[in-house]
Formats: structure tokens, sequence, C-alpha cells
């Protein structure tokens, strides 16, 4: 198992912004498959990794999330900055997926606006009462104060 597919997504996008902005301050290997580096953070003093690409879980980071037990934004800035073609990897996986979604929403919207088109009056009306009963208050609400005066 990779360091990355032991991230959560979270972690992983969190961890390729700190290498885009430059918030690992040193990174260098110690053995074969082992790393150090250390992270500019939001605590005051930087964080210290110590990367087991052999053994991801075996990983450190002494920033809070970490805590022994989980790959953290930090140590996959540090993966990063060692290995930069898996950030660049990363980056058009992200761009692919940000592209695919828009394409989707896009389709998405024109079913939708379909149909719409087709529905009879009173089906909509009927469809609107659905939406604004059963769904969240607050929808509720701002449709009452953007649409209703009483």
């Amino acid at each position: 198992m990779s360091l990355l597919s032991s991230a959560s997504g979270k972690s992983v996008y969190r961890g390729y912004e700190y290498f885009t902005e430059n918030k690992v301050l040193s990174c260098k290997q110690i053995h074969d498959f082992e790393y150090e580096g250390t992270v500019e953070g939001t605590a005051q003093n930087p964080y210290f990794v110590h990367l087991n690409l052999k053994k991801p879980k075996t990983s450190t980071c002494d920033c809070p999330f970490a805590n022994g037990l989980k790959i953290c934004k930090h140590m996959v800035a540090v993966f990063f900055t060692a290995f930069p073609d898996e950030a660049r990897k990363y980056k058009a996986e992200l761009d692919a997926y940000y592209e695919e979604e828009e394409k989707r929403t896009e389709e998405l919207d024109d079913v939708l606006r379909n149909y719409i088109k087709k529905l009879s009056k009173a089906e909509l009306q009927e469809v609107l009462l659905q939406v604004l009963y059963e769904g969240p208050e607050w929808q509720f609400d701002r449709f009452i104060n953007e649409h209703i005066e009483w």
C-alpha cells in the first residue's frame, strides 16, 4: 500500500497545497525508502516528518492530527517534495476529475431543464410544493422571503 493510498483524500489535497505553497522547509532521503523533512504548519514551530515508503503506516509526523496513527498533509507534502513527478501526476488526475465533474454537471443541468420543460403547469406546481414542504426548512424560508409578500 502506498503512502498516498493510505491517506485520506483531504490529507492528499491539503498536502498538495502545502507542496505548491512551498511549506516544506526541508526534505532529505535518509535510507533507501525513508525520508525526513520539516513542514511549516499552523504551529509556531515546523512539524517534523519521517516517511517510510515501504511501510507507510509507520510514517510519523509530530502534528496533532497524525498522532502516530494517520497519514497527514505534512507527510504528503514531504512525499510530493521528494517525488515531484507524483505531484504532477496527482495534479493531472485532479484536473481530469474536475473536468469530468463539470461535464457531468452540465449534462445533469440539461436533463433537469428538459424535464421541467415537459411538465404541465399543474405537475410543476405539485413538484414545487413537494420540494418546499419536504425539503429543509431553510429552503422553505428562503423561498417565502424571496418570492412571497405577506
